[in-house]
């Protein structure tokens, strides 16, 4: 029996979608417990979370940058309803970022098919859903993390604006773009690139330009609208964060990679993009990768290739200016635009390589993804470890007053422990106070040392316990405190203190 061709021709526009899904959800979602990350930033998310929830009172301001300035709290509210939905198990928000890493999967290739035709919006929606440096992202209580899909759905509105001259997609347009200024700073950047989208349709054949006006002031009352709660705390605040953050934009911050030459900072960045298509690969292969496809949107140029070139070098020489470290979620950004212009590359091949040979080397881009991913390792294991080591540590302290630290942690912060005391109904002691008797030093992180190390340690430094740390907490002086026992927790140990004759 001869296979109908015709009937899988057809029904592609449905398999290849399902696929997609499902090969982007097990990437995310399975064994999600042991491989999402929770440290101190998702603990201090979780606690304010939690406060809210207690007590009917929705935070007006963010979490913090690394230089001190909160952000929008539009990711608090996100986030708020998987925390309570899930009864503060952390895993449960972390599938739901996890989810939208999904939606950010299924939207690339809605739009990239439409661009570019059924097989190009497939392979490269597959690329972005086993990327292996994003899938850690993408599974993580993380602000940055959700970025790419309001990315793309901003994309998206623009696409609708002038393919189907769907005008009134400017006011989801305008609320996305408050949405992505809370998520984090370097976003400001779509506030220009929605005002060079409003000149594009104003000099545009045969645009309603009152429509357009009129859908633009809609799109900026709904940008104003999500902000709101921030701007109310801003201006209770004299305008602090956004005073702060300013100067260190226009002076193109400090620090870090402040000695490179703008052209080293502006390939480290360039680099760091294209990385996440070939993870790994040497720097000269994705310089090659970054000139082939910039050189494709200009060789084959159509509207939107343009658009998307110019999109990506106006962000990589703005991000440039920056002289401070470029962390990688810095440049979520401009994360879907690598993927777009790789679709339009090959697409502008179709006439010279046959099809075949252009899925053969998407797929091998594939395979590369798939083979650095991390579902096959073991995890960090983080929210398991954290409580169990949480429960060991009150059932130690038998309800009396105690203080703990970490000595030894992938985290800069212990605020993923005080989550899990907080929901205990429980308040350690201030480390700086002395109105504690037991003193609980915790190492999760191996090797950690034994209990006669312990011993002979005369001092240790206390780790960040604020919302935001601000750089230098106190030295702990264990020369008055006794080691009592050594517990081993999964993964972990936990030394418990108390006074020794002297401190009594």
């Amino acid at each position: 029996m001869k296979l109908n061709t015709t009937i899988i021709t057809k029904k592609l526009p449905y398999i290849l979608p399902i696929a997609l899904v499902i090969t982007a959800a097990f990437f995310r979602l399975w064994r999600i417990s042991e491989l999402t990350e929770f440290l101190g930033d998702q603990g201090r998310t979780g606690m304010v979370i939690y406060d809210a929830w207690r007590t009917g009172i929705l935070p007006l301001a963010g979490p913090t940058v690394l230089s001190g300035q909160h952000l929008g709290p539009f990711f608090y509210y996100l986030i708020g309803l998987p925390f309570i939905i899930g009864g503060f198990n952390p895993v449960i928000p972390s599938a739901f970022v996890a989810v939208l890493g999904i939606v950010s999967v299924y939207v690339l290739y809605q739009i990239a098919s439409r661009l570019w035709g059924l097989w190009i919006g497939w392979s490269v929606a597959m690329l972005l859903a086993v990327a292996a440096y994003l899938l850690r992202a993408d599974r993580t209580i993380w602000e940055p993390s959700v970025i790419p899909v309001f990315v793309l759905l901003y994309f998206w509105c623009v696409y609708s604006l002038f393919e189907h001259r769907r005008y009134w997609y400017l006011l989801p347009m305008g609320a996305i773009v408050g949405i992505l200024v809370q998520l984090h700073y370097p976003n400001i950047f779509f506030i220009g690139l929605s005002i060079g989208v409003l000149l594009l349709l104003l000099i545009r054949r045969k645009t309603p330009k009152k429509t357009v006006l009129l859908w633009f002031s809609a799109g900026i009352a709904g940008f104003f609208v999500i902000l709101s709660p921030f701007l109310w705390y801003e201006a209770r605040h004299a305008w602090i964060d956004l005073r702060e953050m300013a100067i260190i934009l226009v002076g193109g911050g400090s620090g870090g990679q402040a000695s490179y030459t703008y052209w080293e900072r502006l390939m480290d960045a360039s680099s760091k993009l294209f990385g996440y298509l070939a993870p790994e690969a040497p720097k000269w292969f994705i310089a090659a990768l970054q000139l082939f496809v910039l050189a494709a949107a200009f060789w084959r140029r159509t509207f939107w290739s343009i658009f998307l070139a110019a999109w990506y070098v106006v962000g990589i020489v703005s991000i440039g200016l920056y002289r401070g470290v470029i962390f990688d979620h810095y440049l979520f950004f401009l994360l879907p635009l690598p993927y777009l212009l790789l679709g339009h590359a090959v697409w502008s091949l179709r006439k010279y390589i046959p099809v075949y040979m252009i899925i053969g080397l998407m797929g091998l881009f594939v395979v590369v993804n798939v083979r650095r991913t991390d579902v096959l390792s073991p995890g960090p294991k983080d929210v398991s470890r954290v409580q169990r080591i949480v429960a060991e540590v009150l059932t130690s302290a038998k309800d009396q007053p105690f203080s703990f630290t970490l000595t030894s942690s992938r985290s800069f912060s212990d605020l993923h422990y005080r989550y899990f005391f907080k929901l205990a109904d429980v308040e350690p002691k201030p480390i700086t106070e002395a109105s504690y008797s037991t003193l609980f030093l915790i190492c999760d992180l191996e090797p950690c040392p034994t209990a006669d190390q312990m011993r002979q340690k005369p001092r240790v430094q206390a780790l960040c316990f604020e919302p935001h740390c601000k750089g230098t907490y106190p030295t702990v002086d264990l020369s008055n405190w006794e080691l009592k026992t050594m517990l081993y927790a999964s993964e972990g140990r936990i030394y418990m203190f108390q006074p020794s004759g002297e401190r009594r």
